[in-house]
């Protein structure tokens, strides 16, 4: 073995052979004579192998040269093209005979499949294919990526680093279908036990997206091949937005904004939770323990209607964009996080919030002295930032019946800094008050003063400056 591989190879030649034994052959007596190790398999690649292996092709995988064949200097792959296709890459396969270090690595980007065609895409950053959606490979450590092929390179050892002599690139045909009747062989068993629900009386657009989330997971013939498994353990992340409303086949949906989400009751592992849409019935959530975040982004002009809001428990829910005035009753709730934004229109009242720990309260019309201690007893942060472009005055002078355990941190911008809102916050023990009164075309002239700012009980004040 030429001795040029020392400096680089050297430390690798160790980690490789490690725990391998005592191993003799041809001049095992000479100091500079080392024995090449044995062909490695995947799993002979120690995990700091494979780190310190893909250092070495990392500047191939940005320039797409590890998706080319190519002999002598790496050809990447031309813009517009696969190139920015290769998004990660996982060494499975290192052989060293005399001075060539060959690396075998499978190549993983994003896919997109059309479920009525069949047809595929590996993008190279577009998301947006009509008619077709990601494979979504959760679990993985490379999510989102799936295997796009094995790429093999040949290197050379020189003093200023590896020199690259060649790449062998076989793509996998259809990709994302190897990927799905893989995922789908693996769930063979628990797919076989479980029942196929009759999913006739739900609202046909969600039960086509749940569908299309199946889809994106494992290798699945239409809805009616949906099962209990499917939807309790497969739908856990969903976004009901512009695309979930208008993709569907029953006519007599075309004009109806709001969202049946009875099937909801089927899927109890549900994690997050996104809608732009109202609901028929918010309290499809009753019987959900796992969710992390649940979001309602309902901007309409209709008043959003929660009295049916049941979660059985959130550690964080957001209710924003609403643009008329809302009453907000948690008493069926249990949620850990409540975050609160709006533009144009506030919350009138609040009951049922004994649970809430953190609040995250952002603009809204909202009548500020509402957040009161009694309301939220066991409060143990409050975020609060508004940006207003009148100077409409908002009264804290409530944060006071809050104890010094509470943090709270109180961010005003643009026209909110005005000297009548900084006077309601007298007798509040603040932890921070940030102030931001240029963010804006016309601040206030003069305010807020910074002599009233004095008088503020916050333990830190900032001035934003530009």
């Amino acid at each position: 073995m030429s001795k040029c591989f020392i400096p680089l190879f050297a430390a690798l030649l160790v980690l490789l052979c490690a725990g391998c034994g005592d191993q003799s052959g041809p001049g095992s007596g000479s100091e500079s004579s080392v024995p090449p190790p044995e062909p490695s398999s995947s799993e002979a690649l120690t995990p700091e192998v494979q780190t310190a292996y893909r250092q070495f092709l990392e500047p191939l995988l940005e320039n797409g040269a590890v998706m080319n064949s190519w002999t002598g200097a790496p050809q990447g792959i031309e813009a517009g093209d696969l190139y920015g296709a290769a998004q990660e890459l996982e060494v499975v396969d290192a052989l060293l005979e005399e001075d060539v270090l060959t690396l075998t690595a499978e190549v993983y980007g994003v896919v997109l499949r059309n479920l009525s065609t069949g047809e595929e895409t590996i993008t190279n950053g577009d998301w947006m294919v009509e008619g077709a959606i990601p494979i979504q490979p959760y679990g993985s450590p490379y999510f989102p990526y799936i295997p796009l092929g094995v790429a093999k390179v040949e290197l050379l050892d020189s003093p200023s680093g590896p020199i690259y002599r060649s790449c062998v690139w076989e793509s996998y045909e259809k990709p994302g279908l190897r990927y799905l009747e893989a995922r789908t062989a693996e769930l063979s068993e628990q797919l076989a036990a479980s029942q196929k629900p009759d999913l006739s009386g739900y609202d046909r657009r969600l039960v086509n997206y749940a569908y299309q989330v199946i889809a994106s997971q494992r290798q699945i013939g239409g809805p009616e091949e949906i099962t209990l498994w499917d939807l309790e353990n497969l739908c856990t992340e969903l976004v009901i937005n512009y695309e979930v409303m208008e993709d569907f086949t029953d006519q007599r949906l075309v004009d109806s904004p709001v969202l049946d989400a009875g099937l909801l009751r089927l899927m109890p592992s549900l994690r997050t939770f996104t809608t732009y849409y109202p609901l028929e019935d918010y309290s499809v959530f009753e019987g959900m323990e796992q969710l992390e975040h649940l979001k309602l982004h309902i901007d309409g002009e209709t008043t959003l209607d929660l009295s049916t809001l049941r979660v059985g428990k959130a550690e964080t829910l957001s209710i924003e964009g609403f643009r008329r005035d809302i009453t907000l009753d948690l008493s069926g709730c249990d949620v850990e996080t409540l975050r609160i934004n709006s533009w144009v229109a506030g919350v009138t009242g609040f009951r049922g919030c004994e649970g809430v720990k953190n609040l995250d309260f952002n603009n809204t019309r909202t009548d500020t002295r509402l957040i009161t201690a009694e309301v939220f007893p066991n409060l143990e942060t409050i975020q609060m930032a508004f940006f207003s472009d009148t100077p409409r005055v908002r009264d804290f002078s409530q944060l006071a019946t809050f104890g010094e355990d509470v943090f709270i941190h109180l961010t005003l911008s643009y026209q909110a800094c005005n000297d009548k809102t900084i006077e309601s916050l007298e007798g509040v023990q603040l932890d921070y008050l940030t102030l931001d009164p240029e963010n804006g075309q016309w601040p206030l002239e003069g305010q807020p003063d910074p002599a009233l700012v004095e008088k503020v009980n916050a333990k830190e004040v900032e001035w934003v400056k530009y």
